[in-house]
């Protein structure tokens, strides 16, 4: 049974503290598992009512919602989840379809030292692989959403078409747009994250401009993978925020994934203390903050990477004191990190490990990854080129990179247009 070879695959006899959440047996035809964690959400109705009103698939469909809070949590949280296990079970019965089931998962009194989005994301992926392995469907996707999220009503459809034409895509990422005006939040959230997305989209495509191969959007809302990929690369992490990151992070370098822009996810522009970063926490800063602008990397920070990453060919067998010569040539800010990191030690080692240009150059990415990108952005922040408006800094490189401008009025909504339609 194709369940039976499953639960024999290394990532369960890993994971032996697996059991299944879900005990009905899954549709034959089942293609796709939607997972949605859920705490003390307010407006879960919302988004089960935008999954219900998509297009459906070939494949049939299920929506895990993992109901979650930790040990202790107060007792409007526990009521909370009594109502949302409820919501669940009326979104399913008013749906009414065997091809499209909205299943509720209890993650109540999780561990205090692990609760939260990742390891509730972990549940869900989990039992979605599990419940995905017991089917003969050539698909198996299991799609990130959350619970204050929509989507367009073709978001299912577009999935497993990106599968069924595709097959050999590990993961993806989907459009997404944040809500830039409404009446439902303060007028400052819209202003929030109307900057926010524009800086997201400004770090993406700043990180392709300079070469770097891993710049692609990992929102946990708007991400997809197979469910051969989530086992092969061990899964969800339990993270407590930055988890969508962490995960894609480990399958993007594989070169096996896509950008979906067929469809796309509205994420929800809504502050939270819940999480240490990410959009909920950079809008509760926003919010604190007496200033309008969100801040975001120097355009500079970026500029400086763009000859090193370019060249870095030119490293493959090359001895220390070439290693050297190299360092040399680059910008202050960005000798002084590499050297903090050990480059000269990190090239003779990934020489050491290769033995073609090719291999040379994966290797020298698995070192100079999506972490260490990151991590020089803020040394290089803190110690060279202070942080500065992201409507300054988006602008500046738009004009660089031959981004089209929308229009000549240059706004944080207009500017965050012209990336949007560059992106798609």
């Amino acid at each position: 049974m194709v369940g039976d070879f499953f639960m024999l695959h290394p990532y369960f006899k890993r994971n032996q503290h697996y059991s299944p959440k879900v005990l009905t047996k899954p549709l034959g035809t089942l293609g796709i598992s939607v997972v949605i964690p859920s705490y003390n959400e307010p407006n879960l109705w919302k988004s089960l009512e935008s999954l219900m009103n998509c297009q459906l698939p070939q494949s049939a469909v299920e929506v895990l919602v993992v109901i979650n809070y930790p040990e202790g949590a107060p007792s409007y949280v526990v009521e909370n989840a009594n109502d949302c296990i409820k919501i669940v079970n009326q979104a399913n019965d008013q749906k009414r379809n065997a091809a499209f089931q909205i299943i509720p998962i209890n993650a109540s009194n999780l561990p205090k030292k692990y609760a939260g989005v990742g390891l509730a994301r972990k549940i869900g992926m989990d039992e979605a692989t599990w419940r995905l392995s017991q089917v003969e469907n050539e698909v198996k996707i299991i799609a990130c959403f959350d619970a204050d999220a929509t989507c367009s009503e073709n978001y299912l459809v577009e999935l497993e078409k990106l599968w069924r034409s595709y097959p050999e895509t590990e993961a993806c990422s989907i459009r997404y747009a944040h809500p830039t005006e409404g009446d439902e939040f303060d007028q400052k959230i819209y202003s929030g994250i109307t900057q926010y997305e524009l800086h997201l989209r400004y770090y993406i495509q700043a990180g392709k401009y300079v070469g770097h191969p891993f710049s692609y959007h990992t929102i946990g809302s708007s991400m997809a993978c197979s469910a051969d990929a989530y086992m092969r690369y061990g899964g969800m992490n339990k993270n407590k925020a930055g988890e969508d990151f962490y995960f894609l992070q480990k399958i993007i370098p594989h070169g096996k994934f896509r950008e979906l822009n067929g469809c796309c996810i509205y994420p929800s522009p809504r502050p939270s203390y819940r999480v240490p970063f990410g959009t909920g926490r950079a809008m509760t800063k926003f919010m604190e903050n007496s200033e309008d602008n969100y801040l975001t990397y120097n355009l500079n920070s970026w500029l400086a990477l763009k000859p090193f990453i370019e060249d870095s060919k030119q490293l493959y067998g090359a001895n220390n004191n070439a290693a050297e010569n190299y360092l040399l040539k680059q910008e202050e800010c960005l000798q002084e990190f590499l050297r903090i990191n050990n480059f000269i030690v990190a090239i003779e080692e990934v020489n050491a490990n290769t033995s073609t240009p090719e291999s040379f150059q994966k290797r020298f990415f698995q070192w100079f990854d999506a972490f260490m990108l990151l991590k020089y952005l803020n040394f290089v922040s803190e110690t060279y080129f202070q942080k500065v408006p992201i409507i300054q800094e988006a602008y500046k490189f738009a004009q660089l990179a031959g981004i089209p401008l929308l229009s000549n009025f240059i706004s944080d909504t207009n500017l965050l247009l012209s990336y949007r339609t560059w992106e798609e």
